[in-house]
Order: C-alpha cells, then structure tokens, then sequence
C-alpha cells in the first residue's frame, strides 16, 4: 500500500463513488451529511491521503495533529470491508503515521455500535478509552508503550 496526498478530485470521488452500507450508512444520511465534512477535512489544518493498492484507492485517511497527539479517520473502500482485510489497512496507516509524524499517540473516534471496527483497531494495539458521549469511542494507540 502507498500513501499519496489527496487531491479534491480524489477526496469528490471518494466521497461521492463509494457508498456504505449497514452500519456504517451514515456516512450518506443527508441530515448528518459526513460527505460535506469529509470534503472539507483537508480545509481545517488536517491533512489526507488516498491510499493505493497498485493503481486503484482501496482508502483513505484524515490526519490531524493535536500537541503530541495524531487524529486519524481512517476509511476503506466498501467493496474492501468484510472480507478480513481491515487489520492489515489498520496496521499500514498506523505505520505510516509513526513514520511520517512521529506521534507520541494515535487516536480514532467511531460510532459506538461499531464493534467490529473496534475489533479490528484493538487488534493492531488500541485501546478503549471512556468517553462522557456513548455513542462515541475513542480508541488510542501509545507509540512508546
């Protein structure tokens, strides 16, 4: 997998080419529209990478730097999600990240129902950590720990 930073033709077509489904369909509910967020992300003092499997984006991640620590939102390709491969996309963005930031901690915010996500980011090395929002999780990754 390659990291290249995204451009707004790649950020338009992410946003509106690749549709979820099942939990993860309120990316697309027009009231809480993540589309128009996701194309603003690069906008706000964040950063985003498509990410490449030869010549076709299988995802994406959003970086942003808060002190010491890396918020990333990392997202892949639905025709990629639920066949076993969300661990390895996991693995190589919080590679990339070690290498391209040098975090002291990495963070993810996700929908608290989103169990397997959650699986999948414990499974690399992140933690659960309580939030005062249920319906929110934010799961941290210690680089040094």
């Amino acid at each position: 997998m390659r990291f290249v930073a995204m451009t707004e033709d790649q950020a338009k077509w992410i946003a509106y080419q690749w549709q979820y489904k099942g939990a993860y369909s309120f990316f697309h509910d027009e009231k809480n529209s993540r589309t128009t967020s996701f194309l603003e992300f690069g906008k706000k003092n964040t950063w985003q990478y498509a990410v490449y499997r030869e010549s076709e984006i299988i995802g994406f991640i959003g970086v942003k730097r808060i002190n010491g620590m890396i918020e990333m939102a990392p997202g892949l390709n639905p025709e990629e999600t639920g066949k076993g491969k969300g661990r390895a996309f996991v693995q190589k963005c919080v590679d990339f990240l070690k290498t391209e930031t040098n975090p002291e901690t990495i963070c993810v915010l996700m929908g608290g129902d989103n169990t397997k996500a959650k699986h999948v980011f414990e499974e690399v090395g992140f933690e659960e950590q309580s939030e005062e929002d249920n319906s929110m999780v934010r799961m941290i990754y210690s680089v040094n720990g």
